[in-house]
């Protein structure tokens, strides 16, 4: 095995192998180890700083891998077994000094997640020892245009964060507790290894969602609005509460008879 295998490496020998124009840049990411997006009729290949150590057969997989996508099983295998192995040899992640913030503007997270104690989550599935800090995300607009994470667990941090956006008078309270609710069952339930690939939301983790009281009022919600939700991420905008068909018909009625 090489003793490093740098960006430039990789770079090379992309491109060689692909005949395209590749750019190979490196990260401390644990979980995304390697992603690779389209960028000018090539791609943009992100690498954790594990593959400076790859051996020459998980190079050809990530070669492979790149021009046939998970229609290279054998190559997919065998960066599944080698992502995982070089993973569990990673040093723990250090600890940024942080100071959560649960108090929002419209919502504090701290009593949501009260409300979730002793049930949904009972001291036996999430002891309260084991219970994360909680924290908006950081203020500022986002480019998502077609998705949008309103949360998310890290483990490395055991942190929950919620995104900014989910913090307006128009959002209900009740949807806020069931995104905590979901970021939390994550704490709760850590992912599985399943036939190589991690698996986040295996069947033990949804029928425990499926189980939450208001699970099936937060989807109807969220798919009612996710789409003001990313143009109020975008632009900054504040979401406004939805009008009933009775307050439609007075403020038009308003207008038209003083």
């Amino acid at each position: 095995m090489d003793a490093t295998f740098g960006a430039d490496d990789w770079q090379e020998l992309l491109a060689r192998e692909l005949r395209l124009p590749v750019r190979v840049t490196f990260g401390r990411a644990r979980r995304n180890v390697l992603v690779a997006r389209p960028e000018n009729g090539g791609f943009h290949v992100r690498l954790s700083a594990m593959f400076a150590s790859a051996p020459p057969d998980v190079r050809d997989a990530v070669v492979r891998w790149l021009r046939s996508g998970r229609r290279a099983k054998r190559a997919a295998r065998l960066l599944d077994d080698w992502i995982a192995k070089a993973a569990d040899e990673l040093p723990p992640a250090r600890r940024r000094a942080f100071e959560p913030r649960p108090r929002g503007e419209h919502h504090d997270l701290d009593a949501l997640a009260a409300q979730l104690r002793p049930e949904p989550l009972d001291e036996e599935l999430l002891p309260r020892d084991r219970w994360p800090p909680l924290t908006w995300g950081r203020r500022g607009r986002t480019g998502a245009r077609r998705s949008l994470h309103l949360g998310s667990y890290d483990a490395d941090q055991q942190l929950v964060r919620i995104h900014r956006v989910l913090d307006q008078a128009a959002v209900p309270a009740w949807f806020v507790r069931y995104v905590l609710f979901h970021e939390l069952l994550h704490a709760a339930l850590p992912p599985e290894r399943v036939g190589g690939r991690t698996v986040f939301h295996g069947p033990g983790f949804r029928e425990r969602e499926r189980a939450y009281p208001d699970y099936e009022r937060a989807k109807e919600w969220q798919a009612k609005n996710i789409d003001r939700l990313l143009r109020s991420a975008r632009t900054g905008s504040v979401l406004r509460p939805h009008r009933r068909p009775r307050e439609v018909v007075r403020a038009v009625q308003g207008l038209l008879f003083g």
